[in-house]
């Protein structure tokens, strides 16, 4: 029995134009190097949204952490550990802060990850929310970001991240309800 991992869209280029036979490679796998392969694939798109690239890089990096290997036995200068972020950082081309933002934006509710996804699309019309203010609404409790949401509907207007700051602290602290977030 065969998977297909990669190369869906190159697939169906070739059944529309009738191809029989496709060119292929076939290789034997564990689940993680498949999730690998699939997540690299995927990242190759020329355009992604935010909320693609948290959840791909969080695939990869829980792929790459089941595989078991020790990537803290790697040194850099000055003694600091390669971690798998910081490997999977080297992989696709970002720092590991970076990747760490993207995968923190898993942790917002479709409505405020839609608002980011907003921001590379730049429509013009819709409300849109940075990737900085984004990740600090990540640590926002699930009623607070629905209640964040609610706002942000009324005021027609999203949170700077000085703000996005400023309801993560108080979130921390368990001071944050609907009043707060409409004065901020």
């Amino acid at each position: 029995r065969f998977e297909m991992v990669a190369g869906h869209r190159r697939m169906t280029a070739c059944m529309i134009a009738e191809k029989e036979e496709i060119p292929c490679i076939v290789r034997d796998l564990t689940d993680e190097e498949a999730t690998i392969i699939m997540v690299d694939s995927n990242l190759q798109r020329e355009q992604l949204l935010p909320s693609e690239k948290a959840f791909a890089y969080k695939m990869r990096l829980d792929a790459m952490k089941k595989q078991g290997r020790r990537t803290d036995l790697t040194s850099a200068p000055l003694a600091q550990k390669l971690t798998s972020r910081a490997e999977l950082g080297k992989a696709v081309g970002e720092s590991q802060d970076q990747v760490r933002r993207y995968i923190r934006l898993t942790d917002l509710i479709p409505e405020l990850l839609d608002l980011v996804d907003n921001s590379v699309l730049k429509e013009k019309d819709k409300l849109q929310i940075a990737l900085r203010p984004a990740v600090e609404l990540s640590y926002l409790k699930e009623p607070e970001q629905l209640e964040l949401v609610e706002t942000i509907a009324y005021e027609d207007a999203t949170p700077s991240l000085a703000q996005a700051i400023k309801l993560k602290n108080l979130s921390r602290s368990n001071n944050l309800d609907a009043d707060s977030i409409l004065a901020i």
